[in-house]
């Protein structure tokens, strides 16, 4: 009979090749926990935090602390975990799958009440964060179907949000159609923005089975926001092929409103076929990872069948915590009075700043006008060895910031935009492996520090690429 220190000795001896050999994976266990652009992120920010904390973190999406925010946060939680009865019910008993009914009746009053939305609670579920919401999402409405079709996700406008890119079950989930490089300023070329190119869009979806069309807005990484006139069009698409418009608000309006445009937390947009998600994450909470979608009926049931079988319930704490919010409208205040000016003031420091290092080194950088979100997404037409090599170079440096490249996915099937049929644009093609994600969201001195050993880094390597060309 063999005995536990049996089984320690033989799983001694078993070198390397013998455990990864006994490991024989599924093809969606080989999908989920393979490489991936979003897997290197986490796990920069988890070295950053906890093994380094010398480095300088300019890469992920962790809001800042306001300290206006964080205070309101400990007043509810201090008054929820006073609340005996409620705290241990919240603690010991499950949700149901689609989350707490008085929450829920909560955020659709709010949404119903103040911009119109034609919600009921039953048009709302909570999830585990926006980020699993959104793979419930992208996997209930695309991939194969029982009649055969292989269904696709469309993006219209790329780059975009990297965590997306490996949440497909299936292989190739997403089709996208690389963004219009606009400059809206004649007189600034250092600014420039990306809009939909509905050209090559019309293309992708005659080429394609397109199930639902994805945007996050502010998008991240550029900061872009869509104009309502480029949602209204994508609407009108999904309406005539059948298909979804998701529009991902984790920064936007009407919370926690990190956005330019004040008009943007006037206005829900809601079209004929809309599902927006939500999440408590950027205005504070981000370790309760609570999010929200708000979709038909049919989708929200839908939603909570897939909680219910992959966790059960949702965390309560967060819906808890976020209520008292909800039914006052307070969420709404705190955006508008709170987090949107700190994030503009934030902003506009950051865009100084970085271009005041980039002329004192001498590069020429552009970023895209910053709209929204916590990010400026620089673009350096001279580096040409990559965003990727830059990336190494700042880390040996001490600055994590976030390569371009992964942000560009699904479009291998469709960049179909050059004047030739089939030919790529070169310059978007460049520009793709030129850019770099930086995060303001961090303390102003970590900004400091590492915006200037950015733009030294970014000389040098600069200098690397000339001398290597000649």
């Amino acid at each position: 009979m063999t005995n536990l220190t049996d089984v320690a000795d033989l799983t001694g001896k078993m070198g390397a090749a013998e455990m990864k050999a006994g490991l024989d994976l599924s093809i969606f266990g080989e999908k989920l926990s393979g490489q991936s652009g979003i897997l290197d992120l986490m796990n920069d920010i988890g070295e950053a935090v906890a093994l380094r904390p010398d480095l300088l973190a300019l890469g992920g999406g962790n809001p800042a602390a306001i300290p206006e925010m964080q205070a309101l946060w400990r007043k509810s939680a201090a008054e929820f975990f006073a609340d005996g009865a409620a705290f241990d019910k919240a603690l010991v008993c499950y949700d149901a799958p689609q989350g707490d009914p008085a929450f829920l009746d909560a955020f659709a009053r709010l949404f119903a009440e103040r911009f119109g939305l034609p919600i009921t609670s039953k048009n709302v579920a909570v999830v585990s964060g926006a980020q699993l919401g959104a793979f419930g999402l992208l996997n209930l409405l695309a991939g194969r179907t029982r009649d055969g079709r292989r269904r696709k996700i469309l993006i219209p406008a790329s780059p975009e949000y990297v965590g997306y890119a490996d949440m497909g079950v299936e292989p190739d989930l997403f089709v996208a159609c690389p963004a219009k490089i606009t400059f809206p300023n004649p007189d600034n070329p250092q600014i420039f923005k990306y809009v939909v190119d509905f050209d090559a869009v019309e293309r992708a979806v005659s080429e394609n089975d397109v199930a639902a069309i994805l945007v996050s807005r502010p998008t991240n990484p550029s900061g872009n926001v869509l104009r309502r006139e480029e949602l209204e069009r994508l609407d009108a698409l999904a309406v005539r092929i059948g298909a979804w418009l998701i529009v991902d608000s984790a920064y936007g309006g009407p919370f926690p409103g990190i956005v330019e445009d004040e008009r943007e937390l006037d206005s829900v947009f809601w079209g004929r076929r809309t599902i927006l998600t939500f999440s408590l994450s950027k205005i504070g909470l981000p370790g309760l990872r609570t999010g929200f979608v708000v979709a038909s009926e049919e989708i929200v049931e839908r939603l909570a069948a897939i909680t219910a079988i992959v966790g059960l319930a949702n965390g309560s704490l967060g819906q808890r915590i976020a209520k008292p919010f909800f039914e006052s409208g307070e969420i709404l205040r705190a955006s508008r009075e709170i987090v949107r000016p700190y994030y503009s003031r934030r902003r506009a420091a950051a865009v100084a700043l970085l271009f005041d290092e980039l002329r004192r080194v001498g590069v020429d950088g552009r970023l895209h006008a910053s709209e929204g979100a916590f990010f400026l997404w620089l673009w350096t037409p001279a580096l040409t060895s990559g965003s990727k090599t830059l990336y190494r170079n700042l880390k040996e440096r001490g600055v994590l910031a976030i390569p371009g490249d992964e942000f560009f996915y699904g479009l291998d099937e469709s960049a179909k935009i050059g004047d030739g049929e089939g030919e790529r644009d070169p310059i978007f093609e460049a520009h793709r492996r030129q850019m770099l994600r930086i995060s303001f969201s961090g303390a102003e001195s970590v900004v400091e520090r590492g915006f200037r050993i950015i733009a030294e880094t970014l000389a040098e390597t600069v200098d690397a690429d000339a001398r290597r060309s000649r």
